[in-house]
């Protein structure tokens, strides 16, 4: 029998354990338990509600948040952080990932606290000119108008599926001198709440600490989520995860409340046809897909699901896709297990999926499954009915005698196109952002080498935008003309 586990929430320095008439037990996604305090009774413990009490936050200087989040960074180690590998079972029980993959993911985390990362991040996406003080706007006339970046009271309603999204969270709110509440995902109720207890740890009066509040409830709570989504509570809605969910809550929409979408993505891949005619460069483009579409097993927007070919589709040209879909299978079993494995449970539903097309040998060729991963190929140029649903390691080859047909499919839901042979990215690289495309990569052999969804690089635009430049508040701050004509003359 599993363990049910608890989850206290953590609020502003204070934890608050499931205990007596004051817990409710919640369910993850894939069977696990666990007990958490009755939101709905520590609601006024959530919020801040008065905006002037981030003045403490408005006030530190960026370098003494960066020392802080830096001395967390190391704390947050699995092997040393009791609350950091509680996190880990149980996202191991209730989540997609596999506990090889999930401890490369868990690994990484101490590394984005780095200092020098953190500086470049907040430099780069707001201005730390801007985040400490008012920044003149020119000379002259200009100098007149100051700017600032103001800190907000943040909502923020996380996806589960990788657990990197809650230190992101937490790094973001921090730099941007931000009040930060983050709802637990129900795949990965521990991960914030782990990192929030440690920063209890480092020091719990430590204004950081005391602006950070992390708590579960169950998605599509319209009680909990109407009281909260307020003026008078929020100012900012980070919304991650599912369509439905951000759907969700744009209901609790109003004038000053700003929501910032990172609305669910999928992402493809492009192969040109050098892959096809050369031995070598086809295990190269099949090693770039593996790494492209196994990597953290399939379970986040980056990964490929659906790669075009440019081919002809008669049966010669078509036998060549299939040589390059076993080349592609054989890699997924080839990937060192800190990157993919295979699944821990079938997909059902797409394991009923596969063995249907699997019986229309006149319009796909299947090889494969959902645990140890499958490629379908078909026959004509078309994706699978079902090509949304694809994960645990299985992509859609689809052959295309046109390559540039293939941006019918591409929309602000696409995240990221992975590209090989090189003379493709600059090809369309322009059509492909026209079209809405957010990052377009050259597919890497190597999985040491690959580039992740860019977050291990600071400054990069999320999902086409700066989610950190939207989260502050930009004024202005404008002295009358004499003042002006007087810092002219000096």
């Amino acid at each position: 029998m599993s363990r049910t586990y608890d989850i206290p929430i953590v609020s502003r320095g204070r934890i608050m354990h499931p205990q007596g008439d004051d817990a409710v037990e919640f369910g993850g996604r894939a069977g696990a338990r666990f007990r958490a305090p009755d939101p709905h009774k520590h609601i006024g413990d959530l919020v801040l509600g008065d905006p002037t009490r981030l003045r403490d936050l408005h006030e530190m200087p960026v370098r003494e948040i960066i020392a802080f989040l830096a001395a967390l960074g190391p704390k947050l180690a699995l092997d040393r952080n009791p609350h950091m590998r509680e996190a880990f079972d149980l996202a191991v029980e209730a989540g997609g990932l596999t506990p090889p993959v999930l401890r490369s993911v868990f690994d990484a985390l101490p590394g984005l606290f780095d200092a020098a990362y953190l500086e470049a991040l907040a430099d780069r996406t707001v201005g730390i000119a801007h985040l400490n003080g008012w920044v003149p706007q020119g000379e002259g006339p200009m100098a007149r108008f100051r700017v600032r970046a103001v800190g907000t009271r943040q909502l923020h309603i996380t996806a589960g599926n990788v657990p990197v999204v809650a230190a992101l969270t937490v790094i973001r709110s921090a730099l941007t001198k931000s009040d930060c509440l983050i709802k637990l995902p129900s795949n990965d109720p521990l991960t914030a709440n782990a990192i929030a207890r440690t920063m209890i740890d480092l020091d719990p009066n430590h204004p950081l600490t005391r602006h950070l509040a992390v708590a579960y409830w169950k998605g599509g709570d319209e009680m909990m989520e109407q009281a909260i989504c307020r003026t008078t509570r929020i100012d900012k809605i980070t919304a991650w995860g599912g369509m439905s969910s951000v759907r969700h809550i744009q209901k609790f929409l109003s004038p000053g409340i700003d929501q910032i979408a990172l609305n669910p993505k999928l992402s493809m891949s492009m192969i040109g046809r050098e892959a096809l005619e050369d031995a070598p460069a086809m295990k190269a483009a099949a090693a770039g897909i593996a790494v492209a579409a196994g990597r953290m097993n399939q379970t986040a927007c980056v990964n490929t699901r659906v790669v075009y070919v440019e081919s002809e589709t008669d049966d010669a040209s078509i036998d060549k896709v299939i040589a390059l879909g076993k080349e592609i299978h054989a890699a997924f079993q080839a990937l060192p297990e800190g990157i993919s494995t295979p699944a821990p449970r079938p997909n059902r539903d797409l394991e009923a999926e596969l063995q249907a097309l699997d019986l229309e040998e006149e319009l796909y060729w299947v090889k494969g499954d959902t645990i140890r991963g499958g490629v379908i190929v078909s026959r004509y140029s078309e994706r699978v009915d079902f090509h949304a649903d694809l994960n645990n390691r299985v992509v859609n080859l689809v052959p295309m005698p046109d390559l540039s047909k293939a941006l019918r499919w591409c929309d602000d839901s696409t995240q990221t196109v992975g590209i090989y042979p090189e003379r493709l990215r600059e090809e369309y690289r322009d059509a492909l952002a026209l079209a809405g495309v957010q990052h377009i990569i050259a597919l890497q052999p190597s999985a040491a080498t690959a580039s992740d969804d860019g977050t291990e690089f600071p400054g990069m635009p999320h999902d086409g935008i700066e989610p950190m430049r939207r989260m502050v508040r930009w004024v202005i701050d404008e002295a009358p003309e004499e003042i002006a004509v007087s810092l002219a003359a000096e």
